[in-house]
């Protein structure tokens, strides 16, 4: 366990994030480069660090034909150097040539977070808040669960543990379930053929300890990722998405989270610059930069008139409108693919104050963007209900079992549920309890809606089992 505790995982770091120069100054290779490489299991293990150096050679016409690993440092991060360089979207490497056809790149590896690691297992550790911390010399509970060596991935349930002076105590197990889903959104520089099927390894435990999830797409490429206050998430082609770099120096309101976020086009060119402010009440975003997918820059410094994109599958919207001092400003209009005006909106500093939706020949109008579904009269009702028709199975009783279960369903157009899947399961009867349970709840809802038109929603919600001593 020593040994373990003293091991130190590579993750990738380039340069500070918040105090990094204006956002009109950002070098679109050196930002693609920090959000999109991937470091290697093993290299995490083994701590290297350093930087791979990489010549890239260019024809008349300013392709690249040629990609040279100039200095390296292992194979597998050479390896990912190389996948990193060639993902670079081509305009960026024009714009990067100077004299002659060459092109040096740099990809650093660097170390700044820990993971605790021995043979073919990894550890967490929690504070006494079951709270995950690095800090060695002040935990008070731990985890482990086993790992594929060559990518780092769990393939095994998590077994926790409650430290008790010299000893380690059993507090709980949470089992490793996969869940298949397809993807919600697809970007407007992708098309049919990139979707995939995303697949998702969850741990869930009945101790209050962090949900433990990973997913990634059907070709094994990683789908998202978190590390450092920072949250990354990938196309299916491997370039990245977006990330999410959380400000903990502007955290003076604890309820409160400010984030910088970037967002790419699936062709590898820097989209947007986003700051958001987010609570559970508000959810603040200024622009501050937006570039078209060739790379031309078209909101500066908060200003400017640009192309949004909603990302539904065969049903993308184009939306385009003012961006004033990082705010929606004046008239919004959302476009289909095939030029159909889908909905018309204004805005004052960001807020809606009124949109018109155009479904087929009918035309609906609304003041709010979403809204989520609901059982009828609220969350609290919808607890009495359970409390009323909530049964505690005679086997369950019988055996002691205590938990949570989780069960996912959908809350149709109409109000109704369907598609119950026992996402985290207890036995001895609860979960199909808990099933039978919102079955009887089905019609009690009333279905979410997405610019004024009802649409199917889906939730995951946990449902307890407590025994008490007049059971």
């Amino acid at each position: 366990m020593k040994k373990a505790l003293n091991t130190i995982v590579l993750t990738f770091f380039f340069f500070s994030s918040f105090a990094q120069t204006p956002s009109e100054e950002i070098d679109p290779i050196q930002k693609f480069i920090e959000a999109t490489v991937q470091i290697p299991f093993m290299a995490q293990v083994d701590n290297v660090q350093g930087q791979v150096e990489i010549l890239i050679s260019m024809d008349d016409n300013n392709l690249p034909v040629k990609y040279e690993i100039v200095k390296g440092l292992r194979f597998d991060c050479d390896a990912e150097a190389l996948r990193v360089a060639k993902l670079i979207n081509v305009r960026n490497l024009e714009a990067k040539l100077k004299n002659g056809n060459k092109v040096s790149l740099s990809i650093p590896f660097f170390t700044i977070e820990k993971v605790i690691y021995d043979e073919g297992t990894v550890f967490m550790l929690f504070d006494s808040e079951k709270k995950r911390t690095f800090d060695e010399s002040n935990f008070k509970y731990s985890a482990s669960y086993f790992v594929d060596l060559l990518t780092g991935i769990i393939n095994s349930g998590i077994t926790y543990h409650v430290l008790q002076e010299t000893n380690a105590k059993y507090v709980d197990y949470a089992t490793l379930s996969i869940d298949t889903t397809e993807r919600s959104t697809l970007s407007i520089c992708e098309n049919e053929a990139d979707d995939m099927k995303v697949y998702t390894k969850s741990a869930l435990n009945n101790s209050n300890f962090p949900l433990f999830f990973i997913s990634w797409f059907e070709n094994g490429q990683l789908r998202d990722r978190e590390a450092n206050n920072k949250t990354y998430y990938y196309y299916p082609n491997g370039r990245i998405r977006k990330l999410i770099e959380k400000d903990t120096t502007k955290s003076i309101e604890k309820e409160i989270t400010f984030t910088k976020e970037f967002e790419w086009h699936a062709n590898g060119q820097l989209f947007a610059v986003i700051e958001r402010k987010v609570s559970k009440e508000l959810n603040e975003e200024k622009y501050i930069s937006v570039w078209d997918t060739l790379g031309n820059q078209v909101v500066k410094n908060g200003n400017g008139i640009c192309s949004l994109y909603l990302y539904k599958l065969k049903d993308a919207i184009k939306v385009d409108g003012q961006i004033k001092e990082g705010l929606k400003e004046g008239q919004w209009i959302g476009k289909t693919m095939d030029n159909k005006t889908a909905y018309i909106e204004y805005y004052e500093k960001n807020n809606l104050v009124k949109g018109i939706a155009y479904i087929e020949k009918d035309s609906v109008v609304y003041e709010t963007i979403e809204e989520m579904a609901d059982f009828k009269g609220g969350l609290k009702k919808f607890a009495d209900f359970l409390q009323k028709n909530l049964n505690y199975p005679k086997q369950a009783r019988q055996e002691s079992i205590e938990g949570k279960v989780y069960v996912q369903f959908t809350v149709c157009t109409d109000g109704t549920l369907c598609d119950y899947k026992v996402v985290k399961g207890i036995g001895g009867g609860c979960d199909e309890e808990s099933v039978r349970v919102l079955h009887k709840s089905s019609g009690k809802w009333i279905a979410g809606k997405q610019r004024g038109k009802a649409v199917r929603s889906r939730f995951t919600i946990p449902i307890s089992y407590k025994l008490t001593g007049s059971r």
